[in-house]
Protein backbone atom coordinates (compact mmCIF):
# COMPACT_ATOMS: atom_id res chain seq x y z
CA UNK A 1 0.00 0.00 0.00
CA UNK A 2 1.17 3.19 -1.10
CA UNK A 3 2.85 5.17 2.12
CA UNK A 4 0.22 8.20 2.01
CA UNK A 5 -2.93 6.34 1.98
CA UNK A 6 -4.16 7.57 5.52
CA UNK A 7 -6.91 9.74 6.89
CA UNK A 8 -6.67 12.95 5.94
CA UNK A 9 -7.66 14.38 9.37
CA UNK A 10 -4.97 12.23 10.52
CA UNK A 11 -2.69 13.98 8.41
CA UNK A 12 -3.86 17.28 9.41
CA UNK A 13 -3.15 16.52 13.26
CA UNK A 14 0.26 15.44 11.87
CA UNK A 15 1.23 18.86 10.07
CA UNK A 16 0.05 20.63 13.49
CA UNK A 17 2.38 18.42 15.50
CA UNK A 18 5.08 19.33 13.31
CA UNK A 19 4.22 23.49 13.05
CA UNK A 20 1.38 24.19 10.67
CA UNK A 21 -0.20 27.43 11.94
CA UNK A 22 2.15 27.86 14.95
CA UNK A 23 4.00 30.50 15.67
CA UNK A 24 6.75 28.24 17.43
CA UNK A 25 7.75 26.83 13.94
CA UNK A 26 9.77 29.79 13.09
CA UNK A 27 12.29 28.44 15.45
CA UNK A 28 12.88 25.32 13.29
CA UNK A 29 14.03 26.89 10.25
CA UNK A 30 17.76 27.67 9.13
CA UNK A 31 19.17 30.22 6.22
CA UNK A 32 20.15 28.39 3.46
CA UNK A 33 23.77 29.50 2.23
CA UNK A 34 23.94 32.56 0.13
CA UNK A 35 20.00 32.72 0.52
CA UNK A 36 17.46 35.45 2.24
CA UNK A 37 14.49 32.86 2.72
CA UNK A 38 14.09 30.69 5.16
CA UNK A 39 14.03 26.78 5.00
CA UNK A 40 12.87 23.96 7.37
CA UNK A 41 15.52 21.82 8.90
CA UNK A 42 13.07 19.31 8.88
CA UNK A 43 10.80 19.49 5.68
CA UNK A 44 7.78 17.40 5.24
CA UNK A 45 6.37 19.10 2.51
CA UNK A 46 7.91 18.86 -1.26
CA UNK A 47 6.42 20.19 -4.94
CA UNK A 48 6.94 17.38 -6.93
CA UNK A 49 6.91 17.74 -11.10
CA UNK A 50 5.93 15.05 -13.23
CA UNK A 51 8.26 14.80 -16.25
CA UNK A 52 7.27 14.10 -19.60
CA UNK A 53 8.11 14.12 -23.13
CA UNK A 54 10.90 15.19 -24.72
CA UNK A 55 13.73 17.75 -23.46
CA UNK A 56 12.72 20.33 -21.22
CA UNK A 57 8.45 20.84 -22.53
CA UNK A 58 7.67 19.19 -19.46
CA UNK A 59 9.22 22.51 -17.65
CA UNK A 60 8.21 25.74 -18.92
CA UNK A 61 8.81 28.05 -15.77
CA UNK A 62 11.80 26.30 -14.60
CA UNK A 63 12.19 29.08 -11.32
CA UNK A 64 8.20 28.75 -10.22
CA UNK A 65 7.93 26.40 -8.11
CA UNK A 66 11.46 27.22 -5.86
CA UNK A 67 9.72 30.79 -5.79
CA UNK A 68 6.46 29.90 -4.29
CA UNK A 69 8.15 27.41 -2.31
CA UNK A 70 9.84 30.63 -0.71
CA UNK A 71 6.54 32.81 -0.33
CA UNK A 72 4.40 29.66 0.76
CA UNK A 73 7.51 29.33 4.03
CA UNK A 74 7.24 33.10 4.09
CA UNK A 75 3.50 33.57 4.53
CA UNK A 76 3.02 30.15 6.58
CA UNK A 77 3.93 27.51 8.79
CA UNK A 78 4.00 25.17 6.07
CA UNK A 79 7.05 22.81 6.31
CA UNK A 80 7.93 23.04 2.82
CA UNK A 81 11.45 22.02 1.52
CA UNK A 82 13.29 24.68 -0.63
CA UNK A 83 13.17 23.22 -4.55
CA UNK A 84 11.78 21.61 -6.76
CA UNK A 85 11.87 17.33 -7.02
CA UNK A 86 10.80 15.99 -10.58
CA UNK A 87 9.67 12.70 -10.86
CA UNK A 88 8.50 10.08 -14.04
CA UNK A 89 5.41 8.43 -13.82
CA UNK A 90 7.61 4.99 -14.29
CA UNK A 91 9.82 5.88 -11.33
CA UNK A 92 9.53 4.14 -7.86
CA UNK A 93 9.46 6.79 -5.62
CA UNK A 94 5.81 8.23 -7.04
CA UNK A 95 3.99 7.11 -4.15
CA UNK A 96 6.39 8.97 -2.18
CA UNK A 97 5.42 12.40 -2.86
CA UNK A 98 1.50 12.67 -2.52
CA UNK A 99 1.61 16.22 -3.80
CA UNK A 100 2.35 16.30 -7.90
CA UNK A 101 2.43 19.14 -10.53
CA UNK A 102 2.17 18.46 -14.40
CA UNK A 103 2.74 21.74 -16.59
CA UNK A 104 3.10 22.13 -20.10
CA UNK A 105 2.72 24.96 -22.96
CA UNK A 106 2.41 22.74 -25.90
CA UNK A 107 1.17 18.98 -27.10
CA UNK A 108 2.74 15.92 -25.81
CA UNK A 109 2.98 11.86 -26.37
CA UNK A 110 0.58 9.68 -25.14
CA UNK A 111 1.66 8.11 -22.02
CA UNK A 112 1.78 4.15 -21.87
CA UNK A 113 -0.95 2.29 -20.46
CA UNK A 114 1.04 1.37 -17.50
CA UNK A 115 2.19 5.26 -16.62
CA UNK A 116 -2.06 6.07 -17.19
CA UNK A 117 -2.50 3.05 -15.00
CA UNK A 118 -0.10 3.98 -12.17
CA UNK A 119 -1.62 7.82 -12.08
CA UNK A 120 -4.86 6.73 -11.39
CA UNK A 121 -3.81 4.71 -8.56
CA UNK A 122 -1.85 7.57 -7.47
CA UNK A 123 -4.76 9.38 -7.56
CA UNK A 124 -7.32 7.01 -5.82
CA UNK A 125 -4.81 5.76 -3.33
CA UNK A 126 -4.66 9.31 -1.56
CA UNK A 127 -2.56 11.29 -3.97
CA UNK A 128 -3.49 14.59 -5.21
CA UNK A 129 -2.70 16.21 -8.72
CA UNK A 130 -2.63 20.17 -10.12
CA UNK A 131 -2.33 20.61 -13.71
CA UNK A 132 -1.67 24.00 -15.22
CA UNK A 133 -1.90 24.94 -18.59
CA UNK A 134 1.18 27.37 -19.02
CA UNK A 135 0.13 28.66 -22.58
CA UNK A 136 -2.81 30.25 -20.37
CA UNK A 137 -5.23 29.13 -23.65
CA UNK A 138 -7.83 27.40 -24.23
CA UNK A 139 -7.21 24.51 -26.78
CA UNK A 140 -3.55 25.02 -26.66
CA UNK A 141 -1.48 21.94 -27.30
CA UNK A 142 -1.22 21.07 -23.57
CA UNK A 143 -4.70 21.71 -23.13
CA UNK A 144 -5.54 19.49 -25.71
CA UNK A 145 -3.16 16.42 -24.81
CA UNK A 146 -4.27 16.67 -21.17
CA UNK A 147 -8.27 16.19 -21.97
CA UNK A 148 -6.73 13.35 -24.18
CA UNK A 149 -4.77 11.82 -21.43
CA UNK A 150 -7.72 12.94 -18.86
CA UNK A 151 -10.38 10.29 -20.50
CA UNK A 152 -7.89 7.61 -20.37
CA UNK A 153 -7.16 8.20 -16.70
CA UNK A 154 -11.32 8.62 -15.93
CA UNK A 155 -13.45 7.07 -18.92
CA UNK A 156 -16.84 8.65 -19.06
CA UNK A 157 -16.18 11.27 -16.92
CA UNK A 158 -15.74 15.19 -17.68
CA UNK A 159 -13.38 18.04 -15.78
CA UNK A 160 -16.19 19.73 -13.61
CA UNK A 161 -15.79 22.95 -12.41
CA UNK A 162 -15.41 23.38 -9.01
CA UNK A 163 -18.01 25.38 -7.14
CA UNK A 164 -17.42 29.08 -5.34
CA UNK A 165 -17.92 26.74 -1.50
CA UNK A 166 -15.63 24.74 -2.09
CA UNK A 167 -12.82 23.91 0.05
CA UNK A 168 -10.32 24.89 -1.74
CA UNK A 169 -11.23 28.50 -1.86
CA UNK A 170 -11.05 28.87 1.66
CA UNK A 171 -8.39 26.73 3.22
CA UNK A 172 -6.04 29.97 4.15
CA UNK A 173 -7.18 32.85 2.13
CA UNK A 174 -10.99 33.47 1.35
CA UNK A 175 -10.71 33.51 -2.41
CA UNK A 176 -13.82 34.65 -4.72
CA UNK A 177 -11.88 34.71 -8.53
CA UNK A 178 -9.24 32.53 -10.22
CA UNK A 179 -6.59 34.32 -11.92
CA UNK A 180 -3.18 33.36 -13.23
CA UNK A 181 -0.71 34.90 -15.65
CA UNK A 182 -3.92 35.19 -17.95
CA UNK A 183 -7.45 35.45 -16.60
CA UNK A 184 -9.23 33.86 -19.53
CA UNK A 185 -11.23 31.25 -18.34
CA UNK A 186 -12.48 32.22 -14.22
CA UNK A 187 -12.89 29.00 -12.90
CA UNK A 188 -10.59 25.21 -11.52
CA UNK A 189 -12.01 22.42 -12.41
CA UNK A 190 -11.80 19.46 -11.25
CA UNK A 191 -12.44 15.23 -11.18
CA UNK A 192 -13.66 13.86 -6.91
CA UNK A 193 -13.44 10.86 -5.28
CA UNK A 194 -14.73 9.76 -2.16
CA UNK A 195 -15.54 13.46 -1.46
CA UNK A 196 -12.02 14.64 -1.93
CA UNK A 197 -11.45 16.65 -5.06
CA UNK A 198 -8.12 14.55 -6.18
CA UNK A 199 -7.39 16.44 -9.50
CA UNK A 200 -7.55 20.39 -9.92
CA UNK A 201 -6.91 21.82 -13.53
CA UNK A 202 -5.55 25.60 -13.67
CA UNK A 203 -6.39 27.10 -17.14
CA UNK A 204 -4.61 30.30 -17.04
CA UNK A 205 -0.89 29.64 -15.65
CA UNK A 206 -0.34 29.96 -12.33
CA UNK A 207 3.21 29.16 -12.33
CA UNK A 208 3.70 32.07 -14.76
CA UNK A 209 2.71 34.09 -12.13
CA UNK A 210 4.87 32.98 -9.75
CA UNK A 211 8.06 32.90 -11.75
CA UNK A 212 11.03 34.89 -10.08
CA UNK A 213 14.67 35.74 -11.81
CA UNK A 214 18.07 35.16 -9.66
CA UNK A 215 17.37 38.67 -8.56
CA UNK A 216 14.11 37.86 -6.81
CA UNK A 217 12.12 39.98 -9.75
CA UNK A 218 8.78 38.36 -11.08
CA UNK A 219 9.76 37.35 -14.68
CA UNK A 220 6.49 37.88 -16.59
CA UNK A 221 3.77 40.25 -16.72
CA UNK A 222 0.43 39.53 -15.49
CA UNK A 223 -2.55 40.07 -17.51
CA UNK A 224 -5.01 42.14 -17.60
CA UNK A 225 -5.05 42.59 -13.48
CA UNK A 226 -0.87 43.50 -13.43
CA UNK A 227 0.22 42.71 -9.53
CA UNK A 228 -2.76 42.64 -7.61
CA UNK A 229 -3.99 39.78 -10.21
CA UNK A 230 -0.27 38.36 -9.08
CA UNK A 231 -1.32 38.35 -5.80
CA UNK A 232 -4.79 36.70 -6.00
CA UNK A 233 -2.49 33.86 -7.96
CA UNK A 234 -0.06 33.84 -5.54
CA UNK A 235 -3.06 32.93 -2.82
CA UNK A 236 -4.61 30.84 -5.08
CA UNK A 237 -1.38 28.37 -5.24
CA UNK A 238 -0.83 28.56 -1.33
CA UNK A 239 -4.85 27.81 -0.64
CA UNK A 240 -4.40 24.76 -3.15
CA UNK A 241 -1.46 23.28 -1.26
CA UNK A 242 -3.34 23.78 1.83
CA UNK A 243 -6.20 21.63 0.28
CA UNK A 244 -4.25 18.94 -1.00
CA UNK A 245 -2.46 18.58 2.55
CA UNK A 246 -6.04 19.20 4.74
CA UNK A 247 -8.74 18.49 2.27
CA UNK A 248 -11.98 19.33 4.10
CA UNK A 249 -10.98 20.40 7.48
CA UNK A 250 -12.11 24.06 6.65
CA UNK A 251 -15.75 22.42 6.73
CA UNK A 252 -15.67 21.29 10.42
CA UNK A 253 -18.37 22.99 12.70
CA UNK A 254 -15.70 25.23 14.41
CA UNK A 255 -14.50 27.30 11.28
CA UNK A 256 -18.03 27.54 9.33
CA UNK A 257 -19.57 30.45 11.26
CA UNK A 258 -16.24 32.45 10.51
CA UNK A 259 -16.32 31.78 7.40
CA UNK A 260 -19.93 32.45 6.50
CA UNK A 261 -19.48 35.50 8.28
CA UNK A 262 -16.50 36.41 6.18
CA UNK A 263 -18.11 35.72 3.27
CA UNK A 264 -21.50 37.86 3.98
CA UNK A 265 -19.78 40.79 4.40
CA UNK A 266 -16.54 40.37 1.56
CA UNK A 267 -14.20 40.58 3.78
CA UNK A 268 -11.48 39.68 1.36
CA UNK A 269 -7.76 39.25 2.72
Amino acid sequence: MPPFRLDRRELLKLLLASGLGLPAYARSQVRRPGSMFMIPERPSFFFTQLIYGQGNQWLPHPTAAESFLQILVQRTSVPAGPERKDIALGSDRLFYSPFLYLSGAREFAPWSEPEVDRLRQFLEYGGFLLVDDALGASGSGFDQSFQREFSRLFPGEILAKLPQDHTVFQTYYLIDRVVGRKAGRPYLSGVDREGRTVLIYSPNDLAGAWARDSFGRFMHQVEPGGERQREMAIRLGINIVFYALTVDYKKDLIHVPFIEERRRRRVWP
